[in-house]
Formats: C-alpha cells, structure tokens, sequence
C-alpha cells in the first residue's frame, strides 16, 4: 500500500510563485498544487445527467 504525501504549503502555486499573504505552513483554502511552474486548477466533481421525467399536466 501506498501511502498518501500530506499537501503543505510549499508546494502550493501561490507560495512558489511569492503570492501567498498568510503565515504558517498549514494549507489554506485557496490551496493549488504547482505542477510544473503553473496553476493547477482544482478538481470538479463529474457531472451526472438526471434522467428525464415525463411532464405531470395539473388537473382542476
């Protein structure tokens, strides 16, 4: 089993590129992973298509 690295705050975007503003070395927020000297958009969760209903016509 592999074990998963903990994100900190070098190797965050914005603390390489000497944009980050706050102190301490715990990830905020706005984290996003530098990967190869650019900004890494954060993952978006997949879209799922509802299935299609038919329409109910109200009766008086």
């Amino acid at each position: 089993m592999s074990k998963r690295v903990e994100a900190t705050c070098d190797d965050c975007y914005f603390r390489r590129a000497s944009l980050c503003a706050l102190v301490g070395d715990m990830p905020c927020p706005t984290f996003r992973a530098c990967a190869r000297g650019t900004l890494t958009p954060p993952r978006q969760p997949r879209l799922v298509a509802r299935p299609v209903r038919p329409l109910q016509h109200a009766t008086a």
